[in-house]
């Protein structure tokens, strides 16, 4: 049975940035170091069951970790992918990523990133009773995933695949590299990026036919670096791929890393590729002492390529592996070592950092009271210097995939307190708040650091962006000013280092500058408070008591009121710290009224007149509405109201002309919404005038000049009542229109229509059933109750309205003593269509 034992880790350091506000200063928290790996916590992968030969990747760039194998806990073996943040202990439920058959023992699976763009996850897969290999890729970090290829079927046995893609600075991808075991040699594919157009099975070792041992590595690394640690005949070997070749070319040349002789044999071999090119494989020597007693453990060693065939190797003191000993290299060129060996009937995992300086942090030792083996890791970028390994731990009932999370220090050179240095404190707010038109501050490097130079940008990460020499300073204008949060980000250089670190540090603030073309972001509104639907029922309803039911109208223009109040409604529409108060002020700026508010306000406030002191008189009054964020900004919004009172005798409401005045109404006799036809129409007013144009509230006056004189444009629209007579002949004689002073809101509710061009031949719409009397019931009742079919013959009766919602006093179609009008009949013949608002089923 094959025996197989694989650990992959890599830990990388990012200091956190959190901003405090203790004062008028932002500042991130220092970075807490430790001096030895900390092993944060562990768990076991979900749905882990039975699994063998998983493999973890990190996505530095958006902290993500990506873990993936085969899982055999139920008929159909699966492949099944995990991802989570790298600051999390737990996975959540895996993705099921395609069939693997055959048993787990056999099979396998690999996950890797691009170096140059994380987004970029590759997964491959064995289907051991097809002897198939699977790839599949995802371009946005593993969340969605292209369809599933075979890059590779045939052979006798083959296990263990392990894929590798090549990436460059630009972002742009390489060839994929795909290599196995089938069963005692080593084999490699190489496909384009999508695993398409595979070129067949090749020999990894060429001509040579040694016995293979356990898996080989795949490592890559910048500008299209790639590599292949392998071992057969119990030297370990590496291919190093070369630029200048094309295809199976590239891999052609074999270098010696470890020699076999008398005394040695050397096993479980991985890779690692730096930030910098330079490339490392580590490996174990079997102990000579213990091996003709059956334990296969010895001395970990680790060697760096110096050129072509240049392997000086280094051994790490005092520890011993009994499988697979992971490398990783991260961004600033420190190595990761994680391997497991077994002491006195239990099993240990080693977890150790070598740094640029070739010192080594204390060595992490952990113990598990069950076997295990096979195991996996990898490394992120982020707060810390995480470290993400994974083995095959042997539980009662099968195998499962447990994982740990280590933290260690870094040694990067990065900003560890960037400082806010104009931003403002404000309550309720955990950002700072600039409100100059620039943001300033200071930088400290990390304490390992001494910067040359620094590169600061402003909502962005841009590698592009000119450096500056290391001044500790910055003065940013901020180009958006518009936009309410905003970050600086800072790269240093240190002066030992060539290039800057690749980690950005930032500090987050809030923009609320005084200076931008906006500084208050809201919307104010004063209008009519009759209109329908403006006042909430939590406010104070409209004074004086009982003004709407004296023949006051519900709708109308909204810069007109017949009360002395206005309705004014503001709303934040995206202000960067929120809205906290409001004044009305007089149009000569002199305080009126003014409040409080919390982000809106919606309310009925008095009128202001013209001046201080003076009395509110009909006609337009201007006043001014202040508005104030929470940072101290206010903007100020000329604003207009016509105030249009009724009068003591009816002096203020419109008069509308019965004796020119002819309606009429359109002959469909089978719909309820009717069509009232207005051929000739004479209203006048004291105060309304439609013909003006007010662009402020959207009148547009088209007319060339305009004709403000017009009597046909000075009144807002129709008060329009019905009333249902019944379906015998007579009923228009037996029911006569009801008397002026019949015409109340105890018989009649009365329709609001706005008439927008008051014209002969203007036509505007009603409803027969809207709140129409039934004249025939024994008790004539406002509405029809549960009896709908009301066909036969209707009254219509109709008033004018000003924009205030003042109605005329004559009214169209009604009897008595006021001037007479013709009665306005309609007919509803049976079969007529009632209006309905159809409403869709949802089924849950």
């Amino acid at each position: 049975m094959l025996r197989m034992i694989n650990f992959f880790l890599i830990c990388l350091l990012l200091a956190s940035v959190h901003v405090a506000l203790p004062s008028r200063l932002a500042r991130a928290q220092p970075v807490i170091q430790s001096v030895n790996p900390v092993l944060v916590g562990t768990s076991d992968l979900p749905r882990s069951n039975y699994t063998k030969f998983g493999e973890l990747a990190a996505s530095w760039t958006t902290n993500t970790v990506h873990a993936i194998a085969v899982n055999g806990d139920r008929p159909r073996k699966d492949t099944f992918y995990w991802r989570k943040p790298d600051s999390s202990v737990s996975f959540p439920e895996p993705v099921d990523l395609g069939d693997s058959s055959g048993q787990t023992d056999y099979t396998g699976a690999d996950v890797a990133t691009a170096w140059h763009n994380q987004n970029v996850v590759v997964v491959v897969w064995l289907d051991r009773d097809g002897n198939r290999i699977f790839f599949r890729r995802s371009d946005d970090g593993g969340q969605t995933w292209g369809s599933p290829r075979v890059v590779y079927q045939g052979g006798d046995f083959p296990v263990t695949p392990k894929v590798g893609i090549r990436s460059f600075a630009d972002g742009s991808l390489g060839e994929v590299v795909i290599t196995w075991r089938d069963p005692e040699s080593f084999y490699f594919t190489i496909c384009n990026a999508q695993g398409e157009g595979c070129i067949g099975r090749q020999y990894l070792d060429g001509s040579n036919r040694e016995k293979a041992y356990g898996q080989a590595a795949i490592a890559v690394g910048p500008n299209g670096a790639l590599g292949i640690a392998y071992v057969t005949s119990a030297t370990v070997y590496a291919r190093i791929w070369d630029s200048t070749k094309a295809g199976a070319a590239a891999l052609a040349t074999r270098e010696t890393v470890a020699a076999q002789n008398s005394l040695d044999r050397y096993f479980d071999t991985t890779m690692a590729i730096a930030p910098s090119g330079a490339i490392f494989v580590a490996y174990r020597r079997l102990d000579r002492k213990l091996e003709t007693g059956g334990a296969d453990q010895g001395d970990v060693f680790f060697a760096e390529r110096k050129g072509p065939n240049n392997w000086p190797r280094s051994r790490i003191n005092n520890v011993q592996s009994r499988g697979t000993v992971a490398v990783a290299a991260d961004q600033t060129g420190s190595l990761h070592f994680f391997w497991v060996r077994a002491r006195e009937g239990a099993s240990e995992y080693f977890y150790t950092k070598r740094l640029p300086d070739g010192s080594f942090t204390n060595n992490y030792i952990g113990s598990s009271p069950v076997f295990i083996a096979n195991g996996m890791a990898t490394a992120t970028v982020s707060d810390w210097a995480y470290g993400h390994g994974a083995l095959e731990a042997f539980v009662p009932g099968g195998q499962i995939m447990r994982y740990y999370l280590f933290r260690t220090p870094g040694d990067n050179c990065v900003a560890q307190t960037i400082t806010i240095g104009n931003g403002n404190t404000l309550p309720g707010i955990s950002l700072p708040v600039v409100r100059d038109p620039t943001v300033v501050g200071t930088i400290v490097p990390s304490t390992t650091c001494t910067p040359a130079e620094q590169r600061v940008v402003l909502n962005a990460q841009d590698a592009n962006a000119p450096a500056t020499p290391w001044s500790g300073v910055y003065n940013v204008p901020i180009a958006n000013l518009e936009q309410c949060r905003q970050t600086i980000n800072v790269q240093l250089r240190a002066n030992n280092r060539s290039q800057f670190d690749p980690q950005w540090r930032g500090a987050t603030f809030i923009a609320d500058p005084s200076a931008a073309g906006t500084p208050v972001d809201a919307a104010v509104e004063v209008m009519n408070p009759k209109m329908l639907g403006v006042i909430p029922p939590t406010f104070s309803p409209i004074t004086p008591a009982g003004d709407l039911f004296s023949e006051g109208a519900s709708g109308g223009d909204p810069g007109y009121t017949r009360i002395p109040q206005m309705h004014l409604r503001i709303a934040d529409i995206g202000d960067c710290t929120g809205l906290t108060a409001y004044n009305v002020l007089y149009d000569a700026n002199a305080l009126f009224q003014s409040g409080l508010m919390s982000g809106w306000f919606s309310s009925n406030l008095p009128l202001p007149p013209l001046q201080p002191g003076a009395p509110l008189a009909p006609g337009e009054t201007r006043f001014r509405i202040q508005v104030f964020d929470r940072a101290g900004n206010s903007f100020t919004l000329p604003r207009r109201m016509v105030y249009d009172p009724p009068g003591d005798n009816g002096e203020g409401r419109p008069v509308m002309d019965l004796s020119r005045t002819v309606l009429g109404a359109d002959t469909n006799t089978l719909t309820i919404l009717r069509t009232l036809i207005i051929t000739d129409i004479v209203v006048t007013d004291n105060l309304y005038r439609r013909g003006e144009s007010v662009p402020e509230r959207g009148y547009v006056n088209t007319q060339t000049p305009p004709n403000s004189s017009d009597q046909t444009k000075q009144f807002w629209g129709l008060w329009i009542a019905v009333e249902y007579l019944g379906k015998e002949p007579d009923a228009a004689t037996r029911y006569p229109p009801l008397p002026h002073g019949g015409l109340t809101f105890d018989n009649l509710r009365w329709q609001a229509v706005e008439v927008p061009n008051a014209v002969a031949g203007a036509r505007v719409r009603f409803n027969l059933f809207d709140g129409v009397l039934d004249r025939t019931a024994s008790s004539p009742r406002n509405g029809f109750g549960p009896d709908l079919t009301k066909d036969g013959t209707y009254r219509v009766y109709v008033k004018a309205l000003d924009g205030a919602g003042n109605a005329s006093q004559e009214t169209y179609g009604a009897g008595g003593s006021l001037t007479t009008a013709n009665s306005l009949i309609v007919k509803l013949d049976p079969g007529y269509e009632v209006v309905t608002i159809r409403m869709p089923i949802i089924g849950r």
